[in-house]
């Protein structure tokens, strides 16, 4: 929405004019992978681009990979906290706002909180209510609830900034800004690569609630679906999610794709799930 008011391994790989998640330079990242096998059960009946001026919940999310000091930088101006500059046809320079939700995640912050996690009554509140604000902020589609759980400042490390924006507002504020930074791409395609809504709540979700019990695999999906058993969730919060089931770290884990990358999700114990043919 348009408003009128006013990791680190890969620092040096990863080039300022190269964010294509398909180069040889994001295959060195901790954090990261490609993924050209796509989420089936989260990207079922995505709903196209809505048009501007208002909140709209059925927007996609893009993404981009980002060194620290421009991740903060990036968070600032799509969360509408600081202006761009856009050049009018006339030549004109034009101080702009946009407002859009924003979301982010460095291999730093998510280790930071496995090491300072106390199992205190304090600690699970703090999950649950940060759980409760991204339901609602799904439920309400709030750009301001949910980018109230990202504060740019007490960001650490180089990591993924995760935005829900119209495609073409996107690319005109990275045309607008310098250095140019770019979308990740998809593998198959080379477009800007969509993460549903759903999808996205989804992970917000469980590293709000649950960190200790979400990881970003380095590798494809498609090197961990070999000899194992394709399953599809059946009930709970990842019902028609499909993935493989395997042994990891000593714990059992739900291994999907996640727009371009991987992720393994332990504890599933409880869920239901059927196998895939």
């Amino acid at each position: 929405m348009e408003i009128k008011s006013p990791i680190e391994l890969a620092t040096e790989a990863l080039s300022y004019n190269n964010q294509n998640i398909a180069s040889e330079a994001p295959k060195l990242l901790l954090c990261s992978s490609i993924a050209s096998v796509s989420d089936q059960g989260s990207n079922k009946g995505v709903t196209p681009l809505a048009g501007i001026g208002k909140e709209h919940p059925e927007l996609n999310w893009y993404y981009l990979y980002l060194p620290n000091k421009e991740l903060k930088r990036y968070i600032g101006v799509f969360s509408g906290r600081k202006s761009v500059k856009l050049r009018k046809p006339s030549g004109e320079a034009e101080e702009r706002y946009f407002c859009f939700k924003v979301f982010s995640y460095t291999s730093t912050d998510h280790r930071k909180r496995f090491e300072q996690c106390a199992y205190t009554k304090e600690e699970y509140t703090a999950r649950r209510d940060s759980a409760r604000v991204v339901k609602e902020a799904f439920a309400t589609g709030s750009a301001r609830k949910l980018n109230a759980l990202t504060d740019e400042k007490e960001i650490e490390g180089n990591g993924w900034l995760f935005v829900c924006a119209p495609l073409d507002q996107l690319e005109l504020i990275l045309s607008a800004m310098f250095p140019r930074q770019y979308l990740v791409t998809d593998y198959n395609t080379h477009r800007a690569v969509v993460i549903p809504q759903s999808q996205m709540e989804e992970f917000i979700y469980l590293y709000e609630s649950m960190p200790y019990n979400i990881e970003l695999m380095n590798r494809p999906l498609e090197d961990y679906l070999q000899k194992k058993q394709r399953i599809r969730i059946t009930g709970g919060i990842f019902r028609g999610k499909e993935g493989c089931i395997m042994r990891l770290h000593r714990n059992t884990r739900l291994v999907f794709a996640f727009g371009n990358m991987t992720v393994a999700v332990s504890y599933l114990h409880a869920f239901p799930f059927e196998k895939v043919e």
